[in-house]
């Protein structure tokens, strides 16, 4: 019962180091407020940590084969941070500076997403639920195997 108790509190004690250690992304604030996104980071703090990794890692400008099947593609818009509902039109997107906090789109568990920028023969690919996740723990050094 010892044991247990002391492997209760290490845990709990690693839960409590770890919430410090991840950092909000200054781009989450486009989706979330910044009382929620705190509020994350002490409570759910690995959610914040797949939010932040799914930023950068999560999505993708689509090879040129693509463009053929470009007109089967709906259009990528911005989110309304007020309602989360679809708001402009994206019109051009510059792939150093993408923040897809601020768009709306839908990510499907098993299968990929595809978008058009506006009028610039730009695709923008997002992976399913499933491969951020197994991207994530791949990272991560994690095995289900």
């Amino acid at each position: 019962m010892k044991e247990k108790l002391i492997l209760l509190m290490l845990l709990m004690l690693s839960g409590i180091g770890y919430a410090q250690t991840v950092q909000i992304d200054p781009r989450l604030e486009k989706a979330y407020s910044l009382e929620h996104l705190q509020r994350m980071q002490k409570e759910t703090p690995l959610i914040l940590e797949l939010l932040n990794y799914e930023l950068d890692h999560s999505w993708y400008i689509a090879e040129p084969e693509m463009q053929q099947k470009i007109d089967g593609f709906e259009y990528l818009y911005y989110k309304d941070p007020e309602t989360g509902e679809r708001a402009g039109m994206v019109e051009s997107i510059k792939p150093g500076k993408v923040n897809i906090a601020e768009f709306y789109y839908e990510r499907p568990y098993d299968h990929r997403n595809f978008y058009r920028v506006g009028k610039t023969n730009t695709i923008i690919g997002f992976y399913s639920n499933k491969e951020i996740s197994e991207m994530y723990n791949a990272m991560k050094g994690y095995s289900y195997e």
